[in-house]
């Protein structure tokens, strides 16, 4: 009977000698935490352009009314669309009337010219027997007065000659520009004097972009100042212009100065009065950092980003304080906590923590307008308008 017991207690004491590693209870490593994938940034310095955001209207630089300039009946216009060209008929006054009147001051003129060859002939036949005292001295200033009024005479009905050949020629009205007619305000057939308006000529070849400014941009905005002009009609492209004209008196009701862009128009899009969205350049920063807006994470403690720490194990993320300054289509300029050079997760920050492992799927070194990362791009200057 004591053999059965001492093998039992030969196996407790094996078994409490047994290596503790190989026990069911012993604690184990944690496994490795996944690499978390994710797109980068490289920071290369560049020029950013910080914009000011406002509404713009196109007008015409050629914008024009056709007015009558004498008092008839009218026998034609153009018609309403119709494109005509410089110097071209678009109206016509009816000249009967100032026909004849021409043609009475026409002779007027010729009989005026023929009393004064009649009173210059008796004057010059006369001089020389005043000055061999054959005639008087009072008859020969008599002879003086005709042909000083004869001269008179003449010069009047010359004036009222060209007054009736201004006042026929002014029964035609030629267009002043090419431009196409947008609007007639008389029919033909009615009556006009001089300043009725008789039609609207408009070339919209040529525009320009019309905005009020803030005051406080008021000395930030000069000639030549760069713009983003961008229709809200989808079948008219965006487009660049400059600043040509910023006023220097500010309105008193909108606090604001009128500035005029001028921009090409050679595809026609553009329409007078049509409402544009404007982004005039402010500043321009040399040497900036700029990142998209998406990669910052905010939090209690303010604006932060991830930079990537190389180490020998492989490459892990570093959450980053930052400030930033001035922001435009989701492109943001980091002032303060990066340095040129830095690599920035710009995609999949949102599940980082600060010293994650990461892998790179795509990494980048430009971004486009829109903040936008630009595949196969290496960037040292501000992307292009």
């Amino acid at each position: 009977m004591r053999t059965p017991y001492i093998l039992l207690l030969c196996c407790c004491f094996w078994s409490a000698c047994a290596d503790p590693g190989n026990s069911p209870n012993a604690e184990s490593e944690p496994p490795p935490v996944a690499a978390k994938h994710v797109e980068t940034l490289e920071m290369l310095p560049i020029a950013f352009d910080d914009f000011i955001e406002l509404t713009g209207t196109i007008e015409a630089n050629h914008d024009v009314i056709v007015s009558a300039r004498t008092t008839g009946t009218l026998e034609m216009i153009a018609s309403l669309g119709e494109t005509v060209r410089a110097e071209q008929t678009v109206a016509r006054v009816d000249d009967e009337l100032l026909q004849t009147a021409h043609r009475q001051a026409e002779a007027q003129v010729s009989n005026a010219r023929a009393a004064l060859r009649v009173a210059q002939d008796s004057f010059d036949r006369q001089q020389p027997l005043f000055a061999d005292s054959i005639i008087s001295a009072l008859e020969f200033t008599r002879l003086e007065t005709t042909l000083d009024q004869a001269k008179s005479a003449l010069s009047l009905a010359e004036a009222v000659y060209d007054q009736a050949t201004r006042q026929l020629a002014n029964t035609v009205l030629p267009a002043p520009i090419t431009a196409t007619v947008e609007e007639r305000y008389i029919e033909p057939g009615e009556q006009v004097v001089g300043g009725t308006q008789l039609l609207r000529l408009v070339d919209s070849r040529s525009v320009q972009v019309v905005a009020g400014i803030s005051e406080r941009y008021a000395g930030e905005i000069e000639i030549g100042t760069l713009a983003r002009i961008s229709p809200r009609s989808d079948g008219a492209p965006a487009r660049t212009g400059r600043v040509s004209f910023a006023g220097s008196v500010i309105d008193p009701n909108s606090r604001s100065f009128e500035v005029k862009i001028a921009v090409d128009n050679s595809d026609g899009k553009l329409k007078p009065e049509m409402i544009v969205q404007l982004a005039i350049v402010r500043l321009t920063i040399e040497g900036a950092l700029v990142i998209p807006g998406n990669a910052i994470t905010r939090n209690e403690a303010g604006l932060a980003i991830y930079v990537i720490e190389q180490r020998e194990e492989g490459s892990f993320a570093q959450r980053r304080s930052i400030t930033v300054g001035p922001e435009y289509a989701n492109r943001v300029v980091v002032t303060s906590g990066l340095t040129a050079g830095e690599t920035v997760v710009i995609r999949g920050q949102s599940t980082l923590g600060d010293g994650d492992r990461i892998i790179t799927d795509q990494h980048y070194y430009a971004l486009d307008e829109y903040g936008i990362p630009i595949l196969n791009a290496r960037s040292d200057s501000t992307i292009d308008l």
